[in-house]
């Protein structure tokens, strides 16, 4: 067992790179292969079966949460290995790629999940950088990679990222997230009104709740525990059988990483959801996140889709100020114009009373490198007046 402990440990400090420091400019985007790839999970990319991992937090989830820094392990000396990424949206694939080092790796598509067509098998180079494949034309929904074993100087098998390009067919159709799943085998309900989502899952005596939205492609939400609190990302495949998550705790960065959320349906848990974690939140942290509102491609809020989080905040606003922060632009000008733009909707929704402020990329208490850190912190928040 200490052994064991021992190889975690290393394997967690191997993966997990320094943050970068708050305050420290514009954000540099280490990920832009990944983020133009069909299989970052900020697209609604889903891992839907994984035959197995050297460690949880080495896991399939890795291939796909858009950061090179983190990686999926194989067991020691366990080969073939494989595993399978349900697309949002049926699309056009003409590329496929990834990042790591292996022995063969073989590329198939499917259109249901049940019959799969070879797309190519390659060698992986020795390089840290992208690499690409060709592959005639296809119509695919989910694409698996099966990996045959580790290059002969090396005894085990790094995956950073699993990458596909081509173009979306369709708009995206996620599933729902609304039900009960079993989610790394424990309990955990869900229930959505509009964008908003609420949710609950069983850890022991102390249930983790947690509150959020949908974007129409993923689900983001914060969560609190206890005196513990932090953020999570979840995609949940067309189908409603599979759900993959990132959880971090207190902010998102990839020193803060904690395991990642693997679910299928399931019993509901025996404990019922939570209606006030924004008030929680505001009391243990001073900030809450509202990942609730509905923004159309225009940045205008899609009020009706908005209605619950609207509520949470106009409750807690008699203290607090609302932050708009955004960092998916490429540049701080252009994310603070973005930031404007959903502030003055926010507001107009809202009332004028109170005090509004359109930050942008300006001042970030964390500098988001990736899309899915991007995507946590380019939020409508709440934060109480100091």
């Amino acid at each position: 067992m200490r052994r064991i402990l021992l190889l975690a440990l290393l394997v967690l400090a191997c993966r997990r790179e320094k943050a970068p420091a708050p305050g420290a400019g514009a954000a540099t985007r280490v990920d832009v292969v990944e983020q133009e790839s069909l299989t970052d999970i900020v697209r609604g990319a889903t891992i839907v079966s994984r035959t197995g991992e050297a460690l949880f937090e080495a896991s399939a989830a890795e291939v796909i949460d858009g950061d090179p820094g983190t990686y999926w392990l194989n067991p020691p000396g366990d080969f073939p290995q494989s595993m399978a990424i349900a697309f949002p949206a049926r699309a056009r694939l003409d590329r496929v790629g990834l990042r790591g080092t292996a022995n063969r790796v073989q590329f198939e598509s499917s259109a249901d999940g049940a019959a799969w067509q070879a797309l190519t098998t390659v060698t992986a180079k020795d390089t840290t950088g992208a690499q690409w494949f060709d592959v005639a034309p296809m119509e695919a929904a989910f694409l698996r990679v099966t990996v045959t074993g580790p290059p002969p100087s090396q005894k085990d098998v790094r995956l950073q990222s699993v990458l596909a390009r081509g173009a979306e067919l369709e708009p995206p159709r996620p599933g729902p997230i609304e039900g009960c799943w079993a989610l790394n085998g424990r309990a955990a309900r869900f229930a959505q009104r509009g964008a908003h989502v609420a949710g609950v899952l069983a850890i022991g005596n102390l249930p983790l709740y947690l509150d959020g939205g949908s974007d129409g492609r993923i689900v983001r939400l914060v969560w609190i525990r206890g005196n513990d609190y932090g953020l999570a990302l979840a995609s949940v495949s067309p189908d409603s059988k599979h759900l993959t998550a990132l959880e971090w705790h207190e902010e998102a960065i990839p020193l803060f990483r904690a395991e990642s959320w693997f679910g299928q349906p399931g019993a509901c848990p025996a404990v019922s959801l939570r209606d006030d974690v924004a008030a929680a939140l505001l009391q243990r942290v001073g900030r809450y996140s509202a990942f609730g509102l509905r923004f159309r491609d225009d940045d205008t809020l899609d009020v009706d889709a908005s209605r619950e989080t609207l509520e949470i905040l106009a409750r807690q606003m008699k203290n607090a100020r609302i932050v708009v922060h955004e960092f998916r632009e490429a540049t701080p000008q252009a994310n603070k114009a973005r930031a404007q733009r959903i502030l003055a909707s926010v507001r107009a929704a809202l009332g004028s009373e109170g005090e509004f402020v359109a930050a942008g990329s300006d001042a970030p208490r964390q500098q988001p490198v990736t899309a899915a850190q991007r995507a946590m912190y380019s939020s409508v928040d709440l934060e109480i007046r100091r």
